[in-house]
C-alpha cells in the first residue's frame, strides 16, 4: 500500500513538472510575441554588419539594401536570399549570414580590394581577380596603378564580373604577382601601359622613371628589375634614371638623369 502511494506521488510530481515546463515554453513564446524580440523592427539595431577587406562601400549602402527586412521576424528571414542580395554589390566578394538569437541578424562581408584602375570614362577599378568594380567617384581614395593603352571597348569590362580582355587579365595577373612579391615596387608604380609596339611599360611614381619591359618573359624582366634595384643598395635609386630598358636578355640599359 505504501509503495502504491509512493508511485502515485511520483506520477503527480512528474505530471506537475511537465505542466510547468509546458507553461514556461508557452510563456516564453507569448512574451517573445508580445515584446517582438524576434522581429527586426529597427534595421540598425537588429542587424549587425562587419566588413573585412575593402571599405569603399559604406554601411549606409548595405543598410539601405536591407530595408526590405524591416518588420520581418528573425526566424522567417531567408538567409540565402539575404546573402545573394548583398553579393549583388560588385564590391562584395563573399558573405556569411547567420541568426544570433533572440533578435540579431549577423552579416559578415568580405570586400573586394581595388589594386588597379582602368583609364576609361568613367574610371573602372579592378581587384586581384580582374573583377570590374565601378568607380563610384571614389577612385581618388586609392593610390593604385593606372592601366592605359588597352582596348577601351566597354563590353570588355562588365561590372561585377571578370574582364573579358585577355590583355587586361594578363596585366592583372602580373600586378597581383608584383603585389605579393615586390610590394615596395607595387607602391611605386604610377602607370602600366602598352606602347605602340604592344610592349609593357611601367611608369614609376618617383620623378617619374620609365621601365620598358617588352612583350615576352615579362615576369623574368620584373625579377631582373628587382635584382637591379637591390644592386643599387643605398648609393642610388631607380628614380636616378630617366628610363630603364629591360627588353634584352639579362641586361638593363639605363639612362641617367642629367
Amino acid at each position: 500500500m505504501k509503495r502504491k502511494k509512493n508511485n502515485n506521488i511520483e506520477l503527480i510530481i512528474r505530471y506537475s513538472i511537465s505542466v510547468i515546463i509546458m507553461l514556461l515554453i508557452y510563456a516564453s513564446f507569448s512574451w517573445s510575441s508580445y515584446t517582438k524580440l524576434s522581429q527586426l523592427i529597427d534595421i540598425r539595431k537588429n542587424i549587425k554588419i562587419s566588413v573585412s577587406g575593402s571599405s569603399i562601400v559604406s554601411d549606409e549602402e548595405f543598410y539601405s539594401q536591407l530595408e526590405i527586412l524591416k518588420g520581418i521576424e528573425l526566424e522567417e528571414i531567408n538567409l540565402r536570399e539575404v546573402s545573394l542580395l548583398i553579393e549583388s554589390n560588385p564590391y562584395v566578394k563573399a558573405v556569411r549570414v547567420s541568426r544570433q538569437y533572440p533578435s540579431t541578424l549577423s552579416i559578415e562581408i568580405v570586400g573586394r580590394e581595388p589594386v588597379a584602375m582602368l583609364n576609361m570614362d568613367p574610371i573602372l577599378m579592378l581587384d586581384r581577380e580582374g573583377i570590374i568594380l565601378p568607380g563610384q567617384g571614389k577612385s581618388d581614395d586609392f593610390i593604385i596603378p593606372c592601366l592605359s593603352g588597352f582596348n577601351p571597348a566597354k563590353e570588355l569590362y562588365p561590372t561585377g564580373q571578370q574582364t573579358i580582355s585577355v590583355k587586361v587579365q594578363e596585366t592583372m595577373e602580373l600586378i597581383t604577382k608584383i603585389v605579393d612579391t615586390y610590394p615596395s615596387l607595387y607602391s611605386n608604380i604610377s602607370e602600366v601601359t602598352l606602347n605602340a609596339n604592344d610592349e609593357y611599360v611601367i611608369i614609376l611614381a618617383d620623378y617619374p622613371t620609365k621601365v620598358i619591359l617588352g612583350n615576352i618573359d615579362i615576369w623574368s624582366k620584373i625579377e631582373i628589375l628587382g635584382k637591379f634595384k637591390n644592386s643599387l643598395k643605398d648609393k642610388r635609386q631607380l628614380s636616378d634614371y630617366k628610363y630603364l630598358d629591360l627588353r634584352y636578355t639579362n641586361q638593363v640599359i639605363a639612362k641617367e638623369r642629367v
